[in-house]
Parts: structure tokens; sequence; C-alpha cells
């Protein structure tokens, strides 16, 4: 099942963790409603606005790092796109009357540790990293975005919608594997350990008790926290079911086994 093979994967971090999904006898084949468990609007964009920044910032890096100029001329276009989503969801933190570095400022040491986490050893590695986990977070958040005012919510889409970096990552490495069989089976393994870790990063985004209709400030004893958390885990599942699929749908465009 989809949580006993994350329960798996998780084992490699210290944090968050996956509940083990023998403790439920049926999985959730609902769709889940987002809306009414969407952090605030402040919490979703900040999240929003820095993991558009973390990757401009990770694909300028890999600048002076591209294996010519072709690749470093195509990267710099996907940076820059990466940078106009960035300012396109900072607009939206400053329509709410917030400064955008105080918005993003409680995310930033759980998304760098993340990023940490799935740090790519070369420039290839780090090119599939960006456009897997772009694209589902971008999925997600995409998602979420149902619980924002009209206005804000069809700019923050807008900007999700650009395919600049997907577009990019599938050329690049699709030749790049032509060329160098031995990269596809190494950028198979790695897309498969980074999808793990993706999941984890977004659930993070949720709170478990709010998932599991648990009053704010509701104390709980250690058996009926996790029974909370297991609530939370089973009301995700389907979503969570939707993004594995389209990450597989990625995987299969780049000719790779998810």
């Amino acid at each position: 099942m989809v949580f006993e093979w994350l329960k798996k994967l998780g084992k490699r971090v210290a944090a968050p963790s996956l509940p083990a999904r023998e403790d439920r006898a049926a999985r959730n084949t609902d769709e889940v409603d987002l809306r009414p468990y969407a952090p605030p609007a402040r919490d979703y964009l900040g999240q929003l606005a820095y993991i558009q920044l973390a990757n401009f910032e990770i694909l300028t890096n890999e600048l002076k790092y591209s294996p010519n100029n072709f690749y470093k001329h195509e990267l710099s276009e996907a940076a820059t796109k990466s940078y106009s989503k960035y300012r396109a969801v900072a607009k939206q933190i400053a329509a709410l009357g917030l400064d955008v570095t105080d918005a993003t400022d409680p995310f930033v040491e759980r998304i760098e540790t993340f990023h940490s986490r799935t740090r790519g050893t070369d420039w290839y590695e780090t090119v599939i990293k960006v456009y897997l986990v772009s694209g589902l977070l971008d999925d997600f958040y995409r998602r979420l975005a149902v619980a924002l005012e009209p206005t804000s919510r069809a700019a923050i889409e807008k900007a999700l919608d650009d395919k600049t970096i997907e577009k990019f990552a599938v050329r690049i490495l699709v030749e790049a594997m032509g060329d160098n069989p031995a990269l596809a089976s190494r950028l198979a393994l790695w897309g498969r350990r980074i999808m793990g870790d993706t999941l984890l990063e977004l659930r993070a985004a949720f709170d478990n008790r709010k998932l599991a209709g648990v009053s704010e400030g509701t104390r709980l004893s250690v058996a009926e926290e996790r029974e909370a958390n297991l609530e939370a885990y089973t009301k995700l599942e389907p979503l969570v079911s939707e993004l594995i699929g389209k990450h597989t749908m990625r995987m299969d465009v780049l000719g790779l086994t998810a």
C-alpha cells in the first residue's frame, strides 16, 4: 500500500515520520476536500514563496556546473522562470499587507533541511530533483490553493501552471541518458529515493490535529495522539495516491521506472 511504501522510505530521515499502514484495515479512497484543512493564507503563501525561492537558488547555483554552454543557457531560462513564480507568490503576500520575509521565515529551516536531505551528487541528479520535486510540490500547492480567496487563487494557479522547468529538464535529461545508458539507471534510483522525502515535506504543510478533527488546545494522551496522527494520514491517502500517480507519469516521460 502507499503508506507501507512510504513507511520504509521514511526510515532514512529523523522527522517527520509516517505511521505503519497495518494500523488501518482499509484504505481511504474518497476525494479529499482540502479547504477545511488548508493552512491560513499567510502560512500557505509563506511556504510556497520559500519553496520557489529555494528552487531559484538551486538552479542558479548549478549554472557553473553545466556540461556545456547550451545547457547553461537553458538552465538560466528555467531559473528565471522559477524566480518569476516566487515573485508572483510574493505579490500575493504583499496584497495581504505582509512582509515576504516575515511570511517565509517560519518555514526556512524546514525547507532547507528538506533540500539538504535531497541534494544531488552531480548536475544531472540536481536537474532531475528539481524536475520531480518542483512538479510534485507545484501539483500539491495548486490543490491547496482552493482555500485562498478567488483573486489570489487565480494568480497562484496561473504561476504554478508554468511548465518551463519541466520542458527544460525533460529535453536535457532524455538527451543525456540517450548518450549514457548508465546515467538512466542512476537517475531512476535517485528519482525513487527523493519521492518519499518530498511526500514527507508536503505532509508537513498540514496540522495533524486539524485533519483528525481534534479541537485546538485539546490535551491528548500518547495513544490518542497516535490515533489522531493515523486519522490524519488516512484522510490524506487519496491525495497522496494522486500525487504519486503524477510522479510516476513524470518518470515515464523520461523513460524511467518510478
